[in-house]
Order: structure tokens, then C-alpha cells, then sequence
């Protein structure tokens, strides 16, 4: 086995001694197949954002799973994501990077839910990740529609630090009567299940919710534009809870990869966020719901939202594509968010037309929706061959009237970009 020093961080499998570090996050590498029994390759990408970043690729043989050990420090942001597709469709999905923030307590109950067959797709396998340093004995439980459990269950021994998957010999395939999974470790752990679409390849992870739930997960391929068919489109996907602003990470970084260098149509981008408490230190501050840009601020901003909170209650949002310096359109409407309540949050970038959309929704009920002018030179949205880049919340000690989004939650990040 071989150590990488990346950006000054480790990658090395588990097995080798890791150095100290602030915090360990770990990635796991899935024996996932494509077309014709191709292993699809993990990727990462890391970066500190100054100027130096790096990428590692690790592939898993048929029915091999590895676990990689990342030391990071600082502010570095760890993106992982598998590349998949058929046709003039290409879908990124990112892949469980766990960490303190989202791995989940000894004792502690979850749910993996949505495993119900929708079309072709079906449950690949099911992995528990063991991030404690002794062994763990889990408990795995199968849940019909209703919430029933499908037998005993099943008591599962995993290893300090590692991976182990079940193939879908558990039964879990798009005609199994599993709908959700309960699972629960005696060590810190994570669980997920990867699903494959036959019909266009997408792979999904589906993640752990706190609560049963079964209906099945959306994926791109079931909620495509009649554009997208005949369009080449790029799809990314972050499924689950993927950040949860602290003090030590207040903010989330995701890349958005594309294959090469491409002038899209159309850039929808959306999440859902469940709102924490105002900062006490400006609560009518802007508290960052996504910044997403070409890989910088001045004349590359396709989307800045905020809220903010008494004495304004707004929610707004700003671009500044190909602009010059100094320079946005931007639109605001009235609006209090509540702390502690899901809403979910939806920006359209279209090109023809040079109009960009925001809605505001919850439980399926728009609240608000404001529509306004871009500003795109000779109506190009060019998303240049690094991609874009998409970050949730500020950090600690930036400048009014930005402010952190402490205990502010981001989940189920999705983008579509649509080629002219």
C-alpha cells in the first residue's frame, strides 16, 4: 500500500498508521460497475484554495471495496464523486466524504429509505463504514412500506477502520419487498447504499435520515427535461445531509466537474437547508446559502443567496457574470425564516434568454419566487474545463455584513447543465 501527500494531506488505505492530525474524514471506495462490468473509479478532489489543489483516482475490483483515510487540516475541502452515463448524458455523484460532522454516534439508530424499485433502477449493495477504532457488531434490519421489519435482521461484525459491503445477495434489488434499512453500530459508523439505473447508468447513494421514511429516491434520470434528452447534459449529485456549519467548518465547499469546456444553455442548481439561529453577531447579516461560481468571485458569480434575518427578514440573491468589477444585477424579496425548518432553494441560469430565477419552496409550496435580468456577453453561460464551484456558508471572521450560518444544515445538492 502507498501514502500520497496531497495539499499537505494524507491519503493512505487503512491499514498503515496514519499521522496526527486535526481531523481524519474518510472516503470510501465502492467496487461499482458501468456498462459492460467497467469499474468506475472514485475521485477526489482536494484543495485549499490558494492556489494549489490536487486530484487522486482509486478504482475497486469487482466485489473489492477499499476505505481511504484522508488527515486533513485547515480549511481544505474534500470532494469525492464517481462519473457515470450513456449517451449524450453524464452524471457526477458525489460520493459520502464522513466526517465528525456526519458520522453517526455509537448506539445511534438510522435509516436508509427510498430503496423502493423505481423503473430500473436497483440496490447495488449496502455498506457499513466502521470509524471507530475497535470493532463494531452492528444490527441491520429490513423495513417493508409500512415500517415492518422483513425477519430478524441481521448482526454484522465489522472491523476497526474499515469498510464492509454486502452485494445484493441481502435482497435488495428493484423488485425486493425492502423499502428502508435500519441500521445501528456499537462504534462511531456510517451506512449507505449504492443504487445503479440500468437503463442510463446513473449510480446514487442513498444516505442516513434520522427518521422512516420509503418513498424512492429521485434520481436525475426520473426528474430529466424533454431538453435534456437531446441535449448533452451534465448532472451532479450530492446526495443527503453533505454539511453542518460549526465553528471549526463553518463553510462547505462542493466542485461541479465537467468533462471539457462547455457553453451551456441552461444552469439549474438546487438544495435543500434547514435554518439554523441567526449569528448573533449581525443577525440581519448575510447568512450565505450558496455561492456558485466558475472558480472565482469578480465576473464569474452565477448565483450568491443569502438570508437575512430581523430587522431586514430577507432572502436575496446576486450575479455577476462576465461583469465589470463593482458590478451585479441583483433581486430581493421579504421573507423570515424560521430556525429548525426545511426549505428548499432553486437557481436557474438561462442563456437564451439572459433571465435568472430563484424560488423559494417548502413541502412542495412555492413561498417566494424572483425573477430578474443576467448580464451574459452575446448570451454564452461558459462553464470553463475546471467546472464550477458551489460553497454553503461563510466563514467565522469574514467582513460585514457577512456573516457564518452556524448549525445551519445543507442537503440534496443538485445541478443540471444543459448544453446549447
Amino acid at each position: 500500500m502507498k501514502r500520497i501527500l496531497v495539499c499537505s494531506v494524507m491519503l493512505i488505505a487503512l491499514g498503515l498508521a496514519a499521522p496526527l492530525a486535526a481531523e481524519p474524514v474518510y472516503v470510501p471506495v465502492a467496487g461499482v460497475q458501468g456498462p459492460g462490468g467497467r469499474a468506475l473509479a472514485t475521485r477526489l478532489w482536494i484543495s485549499n484554495f490558494e492556489g494549489m489543489d490536487r486530484s487522486y483516482s482509486a478504482v475497486a475490483g469487482e466485489g473489492e471495496t477499499k476505505l481511504l483515510e484522508i488527515e486533513r487540516s485547515g480549511d481544505l475541502a474534500v470532494n469525492a464523486w464517481i462519473q457515470s452515463g450513456r449517451g449524450r448524458r453524464t452524471f457526477y455523484t458525489g460520493v459520502p466524504v464522513i466526517s465528525e460532522a456526519n458520522r453517526l454516534a455509537a448506539g445511534e439508530v438510522t435509516y436508509l429509505n427510498g430503496l423502493a424499485g423505481e423503473g430500473q433502477r436497483e440496490v447495488a449493495s449496502l455498506d457499513l463504514v466502521n470509524v471507530g477504532r475497535e470493532k463494531a457488531q452492528c444490527q441491520v434490519d429490513f423495513l417493508r412500506a409500512d415500517g415492518s421489519a422483513i425477519g430478524a435482521g441481521v448482526a454484522v461484525d465489522v472491523p476497526a477502520l474499515s469498510l464492509r459491503p454486502f452485494a445484493d445477495a441481502l435482497g435488495l434489488g428493484s423488485e425486493a419487498e425492502a423499502k428502508s434499512v435500519q441500521v445501528s453500530c456499537d462504534q462511531a459508523f456510517y451506512a449507505y447504499a449504492v443504487t445503479a439505473d440500468r437503463t442510463t447508468s446513473e449510480i446514487s447513494f442513498v444516505t442516513p435520515e434520522q427518521a422512516l421514511a420509503t418513498a424512492a429516491v429521485v434520481t436525475a434520470a426520473a426528474s430529466r427535461s424533454k431538453a435534456a434528452a437531446t441535449k448533452e447534459t451534465i448532472v451532479f449529485t450530492q446526495n443527503g445531509r453533505f454539511h453542518y456549519a460549526n465553528k471549526e467548518h463553518p463553510k462547505a465547499i462542493l466542485r461541479v466537474p465537467v468533462p471539457h469546456q462547455m457553453d451551456m444553455a441552461r444552469v439549474t442548481a438546487e438544495f435543500d437547508f434547514v435554518a439554523g439561529p441567526w449569528n448573533p453577531r449581525m443577525k440581519s447579516g448575510a447568512h450565505n446559502l450558496i455561492f456558485l461560481h466558475r472558480g472565482r468571485f469578480r465576473s464569474n458569480t452565477l448565483a450568491n443567496v443569502n438570508a437575512m434575518g430581523p430587522n431586514r427578514n430577507l432572502l436575496k440573491i446576486n450575479q455577476n457574470l462576465d461583469m465589470v468589477a463593482g458590478a451585479n444585477t441583483q433581486a430581493e424579496t421579504g421573507f423570515a425564516f424560521h430556525q429548525g425548518q426545511r426549505y428548499h432553494i432553486t437557481v436557474v441560469q438561462e442563456a437564451l434568454n439572459n433571465v435568472v430565477t430563484l424560488t423559494l419552496s417548502q413541502a412542495g409550496q412555492v413561498l417566494r419566487t424572483l425573477r430578474f435580468s443576467g448580464s451574459l456577453k452575446s448570451r454564452d453561460l461558459i462553464v470553463p474545463a475546471t467546472g464550477l464551484v458551489a460553497e454553503f456558508g461563510n466563514y467565522n471572521n469574514q467582513g460585514l455584513p457577512e456573516v457564518s450560518s452556524l448549525a445551519f444544515a445543507y442537503e440534496n445538492f443538485r445541478v443540471e447543465m444543459i448544453e446549447k
